[in-house]
């Protein structure tokens, strides 16, 4: 019998070791080889970082900037796209600019004014490159349709005469299709942007931070504490985080397969929050993602590499 021991334990060893061999590129890399692309994420004083996976490595992406608005990256990962508060005295303007993210050369740049007079407007890019999504915290600009070279396309500011809310999801998918929740309801919007059509009403107090996939097959988004995905149209409801705390900002690999998940979601202050970062599987079960590290299988803490403290953000984060 203890010879027979012997040879299990052996055998389980080298499964073991052969299993993690494969997945982590001979312990080089902290992440599964499966996991791909990178991660950009905001905190505290160190500005924008970025994390490229499986390998666990990067820096500083932009320098920590108070005029800095938000950025984003678009799909194919050629261009970055910043907004900048560049207000004068009496005169309230944001600065899109958009570069190649290889060689950092400035592609597109303009003065944008909102009808507010507001600085702090955001920008994003549409999965096509050729349009940028405007909004703001004041429901008077609501959502505004630019060129890429800031020409003006179009711009919602209320449905059926109920002006758009401040501070709601609002995305682009797929075709240059716009999505966005106005209260109890997801909305989708199709060029040229004059109508739209019910994806959903939500019968829940607490829920919003919606996401897409960039196949625009499924969303994510919190529903009181914890994280939940359905498909565009609005069905196969799933809660997919559970926890003693609150999950929310859920962010999409880019293909799909896993969420990045900000755990222990807790605020700051006031208007501040601080999340922990964590990457679940997407595949329709349920994750325990708690504070205390008592983990479900397959939740993976985002650290860097060398370092063994979970990483944590306070802004916006993307995942391309």
């Amino acid at each position: 019998m203890k010879k027979l021991f012997s040879i299990v334990v052996q055998i389980f060893t080298f499964l073991v070791f052969a299993s993690c061999s494969k997945d982590n590129a001979g312990g080089s890399s902290p992440y599964p080889s499966l996991l791909k692309g990178t991660i950009y994420y905001d905190w505290a004083t160190e500005g924008i970082l970025k994390m490229s996976l499986p390998g666990g490595t990067g820096g500083s992406f932009i320098p920590d900037d108070s005029k800095l608005n938000n950025f984003d990256i678009s799909r194919d990962g050629k261009w970055k796209l910043t907004a900048v508060n560049a207000s004068t005295f009496g005169q309230y303007e944001v600065r899109f600019t958009i570069s190649d993210m290889n060689s950092g050369k400035i592609v597109e740049e303009f003065i944008y004014n909102s009808p507010a007079g507001n600085s702090y407007c955001k920008g994003y890019l549409s999965p096509d490159n050729s349009l940028i999504l405007v909004t703001s915290n004041d429901f008077q600009d609501g959502i505004t349709i630019l060129k890429r070279n800031g020409e003006f396309v179009a711009r919602i500011v209320d449905i059926n005469g109920e002006r758009l809310g401040m501070n709601e999801s609002r995305l682009w998918l797929p075709g240059n299709n716009v999505i966005f929740t106005h209260g109890k309801y997801i909305i989708k919007m199709a060029p040229p942007f004059n109508s739209g059509t019910l994806v959903k009403e939500m019968s829940y107090q607490d829920w919003g931070k919606l996401t897409v996939n960039q196949a625009g097959t499924q969303f994510a988004l919190n529903i009181g504490n914890h994280i939940y995905t359905m498909d565009i149209n609005g069905n196969d409801l799933k809660q997919v985080t559970v926890s003693n705390f609150k999950e929310s900002v859920p962010e999409f690999s880019p293909d799909g397969k896993h969420l990045l998940i900000g755990t222990n979601y807790r605020s700051t202050g006031t208007l501040g929050y601080l999340w922990d970062l964590k990457i679940i599987p997407n595949d329709g079960k349920q994750y325990n993602v708690d504070a205390d590290a008592n983990n479900s299988r397959g939740v993976i803490p985002v650290i860097w590499r060398g370092k063994d403290k979970i990483e944590s953000a306070g802004g916006q984060m993307i995942w391309r």
